[in-house]
């Protein structure tokens, strides 16, 4: 049992593992929704993503963590609160450094196909597998999350396209760096903040170089309408840790609905 809740685990997601894929599940609450809007953040999925098809990763990786190189989501609609999504996360490649996976995000009620995620994984030097079991991000007995995503975790807009995210004890992965899903929310939150109302992210791409292991994830977005590039740099050491692309929407129906 840990001493506190991880920001992952609030988010609500379930785990349940077959022969051949692993399986997501979770419910959309206001607390995940783009601010003033009852629209799913596009990193939440990322979020879950990086969760589900991680594990997949882990199985080929086994008994060693697996490090997220890349993670790409393409949102195919938007999703709003009371949906319950469920991610199936497959194997395209097993190499012997890397392993490439594929996610598909689907509504249950309905099985619309919402968005789709590619993400590749390596293994971590000199780490070793924490079973899923004793893992704090997918801990069946979390607290709810209570409040916005974005307060969450901490995250701070000091001008537009400039935020930071802090290195927080519940919001590591496995291997003490912040949390792959939520380097994306740092991404997503410095594009979004380009603009004056609220956005959606339809396609968000991000490339991990290292991890944040001091802290704060510093990000600069920089872009003209609706596609932005954003550095995310680790403060405390100087280095870039991560390059992201988005493409943003505002248009799409209902999303400026208040949930």
């Amino acid at each position: 049992m840990t001493e506190f809740s991880h920001i992952v685990a609030e988010l609500g997601l379930t785990l349940a593992i077959t022969d051949e894929s692993f399986f997501g599940a979770a419910t959309v609450t206001p607390e995940m929704c783009v601010p003033g809007t009852n629209a799913l953040r596009t990193s939440i999925i990322a979020v879950w993503a990086d969760v589900v098809t991680g594990a997949v990763a882990g199985r080929f990786i086994s008994p060693q963590i697996p490090l997220t190189l890349d993670l790409e989501v393409q949102v195919h609609r938007p999703t709003f609160t009371g949906t319950r999504l469920v991610c199936e996360g497959l194997l395209v490649k097993a190499g012997r450094s890397i392993v490439v996976t594929h996610g598909r995000f689907r509504d249950e009620a309905t099985g619309e196909l919402h968005a789709e995620t590619v993400a590749s994984f390596m293994t971590a030097p000199g780490s070793h597998q924490i079973g899923r079991e004793g893992s704090p991000m997918i801990a069946v007995d979390a607290v709810p999350l209570a409040v916005p995503f974005a307060q969450r975790c901490g995250s701070r807009t000091i001008e537009p396209g400039v935020v930071e995210v802090p290195r927080r004890p519940d919001g590591l992965n496995p291997g003490g760096a912040i949390q792959g899903g939520i380097v994306a929310f740092a991404a997503e939150q410095a594009a979004a903040s380009l603009h004056h109302e609220p956005v959606l992210l339809v396609s968000l791409n991000v490339r991990y170089l290292r991890p944040f292991m001091v802290g704060p994830a510093r990000c600069v977005a920089t872009g003209t309408g609706e596609v932005s590039v954003v550095h995310l740099t680790d403060a405390g050491t100087g280095k870039i840790g991560a390059i992201a692309t988005t493409r943003a929407r505002t248009d799409w129906p209902t999303l400026m609905a208040k949930s």
